[in-house]
């Protein structure tokens, strides 16, 4: 290990998991919670409360009528995992700061989280392939997957500026090579600490882990290569492409179907990926 390294995973350098982040993430293992017990905790955090509600009335979900309460968002805008899910991701994001580093684009990371999650979530829920995990999981795993970026960003925030500039002046390289030259570290394998540090399921660090390196074969390889696709699929779309976008065991055509319904919706996306700075 690099000195660096040793820095970054030393346990007083990393942020406590969020408190509300902790209640939410109890939650997960109790098949006994209900809708009321989760507005509670959401409520109890008045601005992940502010910003969940915030997201729901986006144009991106188009509700039938506004909502009001975080209930009303569970009930009919998400259902309740999913909004746990998203409650908890917010939750998780909200204790790394990126103010020291302007050069890094938040929304571009919200695009990206936000995008790789419900559409991963939507091929999951298509997919006929063994070894898939269910619609939730590749949510929450879609949605964290990039997190590493906003813990090298609250670590060490102008090193990354400075691997944010090599990466504009050459941008056939790659971010996580930027990172392991600048830091001693990429973000696949800060992002793949961070979440077993906080104790997450491990599915999630063993999927960002494998977005990292592809030539690995992880138990949960599937839900890897979808997530894979779909970042690639959603990352274009942000540099101005329409690309196809290909899953093992995934319909083309309703493939096709989602990415259309999605490309729709982009401008969407984009103006709720400003709304959560």
């Amino acid at each position: 290990d690099t000195p660096l390294y040793n820095e970054l995973i030393a346990v007083d350098a990393l942020p406590p998991m969020p408190a509300t982040a902790s209640k939410l993430l109890l939650m997960a293992t109790d098949p006994d919670v209900d809708i009321n017990d989760l507005a509670v905790v959401i409520e109890r955090d008045p601005p992940l409360a502010s910003r969940l509600i915030g997201v729901a009335n986006s144009a991106f979900y188009a509700p039938r009528r506004p909502v009001s309460s975080v209930r009303e968002a569970i009930i009919r805008v998400r259902g309740l995992n999913m909004v746990r899910n998203m409650a908890f991701g917010m939750a998780l994001a909200g204790g790394l700061s990126t103010a020291a580093c302007p050069r890094f684009d938040l929304t571009a990371y919200w695009v990206t989280a936000l995008g790789t999650a419900e559409m991963g979530a939507g091929l999951a829920r298509a997919a006929n392939i063994e070894g898939m995990v269910d619609p939730d999981t590749a949510y929450l795993a879609g949605l964290l997957h990039n997190i590493g970026e906003l813990l090298l960003v609250h670590l060490f925030p102008q090193k990354m500026a400075q691997a944010l500039e090599h990466l504009a002046v050459r941008p056939e390289s790659t971010l996580a090579e930027q990172t392991h030259a600048v830091i001693g570290i990429d973000q696949w394998a800060a992002g793949a600490f961070l979440m077993r540090h906080w104790q997450l399921p491990p599915v999630i660090a063993s999927t960002i882990e494998g977005l990292g390196d592809p030539g690995t074969v992880p138990r949960n390889r599937p839900l890897v290569a979808l997530l894979e696709a779909t970042r690639r699929w959603i990352q274009g779309l942000i540099a101005g492409r329409v690309d196809a976008l290909e899953v093992d065991g995934v319909d083309a055509a309703y493939s096709d179907s989602r990415t259309t319904l999605f490309g729709e919706r982009f401008e969407d996306l984009r103006h709720l990926a400003k709304s959560m700075h």
